[in-house]
């Protein structure tokens, strides 16, 4: 398994008790990955998604190069936002960081401009039936109606782990062969300023485990 996909299995599958509130139950084991297969219409990135919500937790796994390469990347994120004194000193809460990767999921599946209509209340349906919880449901249906928003989405970051999280989720969810999805995904990139290669790097991998 590449260290991308490691990092992604980490996220879908990570829980959090240091929060007491319904919100961060959505970064409980499988939650993100079955939104994911809710919302998002590439079968390869959809197939992606849920294969890695649904496992157990991988840490290191035995990919020792895939973690010093994620640390180094996690580096240049920071140097990228040097300009920023408060930048990488602090955490998200759970709560705000759950929100944040809601959202994210929700506009990397809006970036297509396939949702319309008759696919919003279907996805309704789905979303009551799944059983989220008030305060998430209420949170997708409010990303679901909001218009895409990298810039405000990435101005929430804290520091270059949650910046390399969003874009890694971001990227898992969207097929980057699409027109409207590549540039949204150009856009969130910039906006967290992710340096260049380091995108094409992460996105490369990714496609390489869609296909397989």
């Amino acid at each position: 398994m590449s260290h991308w996909l490691q990092q992604i299995q980490s996220l879908l599958t990570k829980k959090s008790s240091t929060s007491a509130s319904g919100l961060s139950d959505m970064l409980a084991p499988g939650a993100l990955g079955g939104l994911a297969g809710l919302l998002v219409s590439s079968q390869s990135a959809r197939k992606l998604l849920t294969k890695y919500g649904g496992k157990a937790l991988i840490i290191g796994g035995g990919a020792a190069a895939g973690t010093v390469l994620w640390r180094k990347y996690q580096q240049r994120i920071r140097e990228s936002h040097q300009d920023e004194p408060g930048f990488g000193q602090q955490a998200s809460p759970p709560d705000q960081r759950a929100a944040r990767l809601i959202t994210a999921l929700v506009f990397a599946a809006k970036s297509d401009g396939h949702i319309d209509a008759r696919e919003r209340q279907h996805l309704d349906d789905a979303i009551h039936q799944a059983g989220y919880g008030a305060q998430a449901e209420a949170l997708i249906q409010q990303a679901l109606a909001r218009p895409l928003d990298p810039q405000g989405l990435a101005a929430e970051v804290k520091n270059e782990q949650e910046a390399l999280e969003l874009y890694l989720l971001s990227c898992a969810a969207i097929d980057i062969d699409h027109f409207m999805e590549r540039s949204y995904l150009a856009a969130l990139g910039e906006a967290l300023k992710i340096p260049p290669d380091v995108q094409a790097d992460i996105q490369r991998d990714i496609a390489a485990e869609q296909a397989a």
